[in-house]
């Protein structure tokens, strides 16, 4: 026979169902709602469907979408909004608040990146930042952080990691999608270069490439973010191709395009490993 006293204080020991009239035919549903709420993680997006308990017209269990998961799938419509096709280690879950600002550096580039985000305005020109300093001091981090911040203002975002940017690059002049790509990376509304000085680049990719887009966005004032490990005034040597005359000057005008998009700013102290 069954324990209806046991199944009715564990029915009261639940805060959901603790007042909850239940008649004795109805006791083993409310158990078994009880168990699948127990079991369930409204944190996890991976649980699509949330358990509830119906009182009308008779109690009994019903499903309803969750909460974490309509998020994640809202998030992730939102975030087709940035092209990461040339960048694998696109950090989606990066968010600002846990940039770690352990020192007095950080919690500048940390203060900088912030007002970045509070003022940034589609069609509204902005500096970006050129950031630079020692691997692993999480440069990808905060460019990524800053893109999920900027989801919620509906920006188009281009997050290239830029040695394969080059790659790619070089390959779309066999396949005729070079004009297509570079018009892309013009007109995004925001661009990001991850890692800018990992890969040689030639004269041709600084002078048809690399330049019309600088020149492009600076002309319609659409902003840009930058990170490396070279200062500026170390990447003007990067650049330069066959170091005549000529050639630096056209690399100067790399520099004073990429100064007048960007703010330079350090990030160099304490290597760190998330992890």
């Amino acid at each position: 026979m069954p324990n209806y006293k046991s199944m009715r204080d564990e029915i009261k020991a639940f805060p959901e169902t603790k007042d909850l009239v239940v008649e004795d035919h109805e006791l083993l549903t409310v158990l078994q709602y009880i168990e699948l709420k127990k079991a369930f993680d409204p944190k996890d997006f991976n649980e699509k469907f949330e358990p509830y308990l119906e009182k009308e017209p008779y109690i009994h269990i019903t499903y309803r979408v969750s909460e974490a998961y309509r998020n994640y799938q809202i998030k992730k419509d939102k975030l087709n909004q940035i092209d990461t096709f040339y960048h694998n280690d696109y950090l989606i879950d990066a968010k600002l608040e846990d940039f770690m600002t352990y020192n007095d550096e950080r919690k500048k580039v940390y203060e900088v990146a912030k007002t970045f985000c509070e003022t940034f305005q589609k069609g509204v020109f902005i500096k970006g930042l050129y950031l630079y300093g020692k691997y692993r001091t999480g440069k990808t981090f905060l460019l990524s952080a800053i893109c999920n911040q900027l989801i919620d203002k509906d920006a188009q975002i281009v997050f290239t990691y830029f040695p394969d940017l080059v790659r790619s690059m070089k390959a779309a002049i066999g396949d005729r999608t070079l004009e297509e790509k570079i018009k892309h990376l013009k007109t995004c509304d925001l661009l990001v270069l991850d890692d800018v000085g990992g890969e040689y680049m030639t004269a041709w990719f600084r002078d048809e490439v690399f330049g019309p887009i600088l020149q492009y966005r600076l002309q319609m004032g659409l902003p840009l973010l930058v990170s490396s490990n070279y200062k500026l005034s170390a990447l003007h040597t990067l650049l330069s191709d066959t170091k005549d005359d000529v050639d630096k000057v056209k690399s100067m005008r790399i520099l004073t395009r990429i100064k007048e998009l960007t703010q330079e700013i350090e990030l160099s102290q304490e290597r760190y490993d998330r992890n």
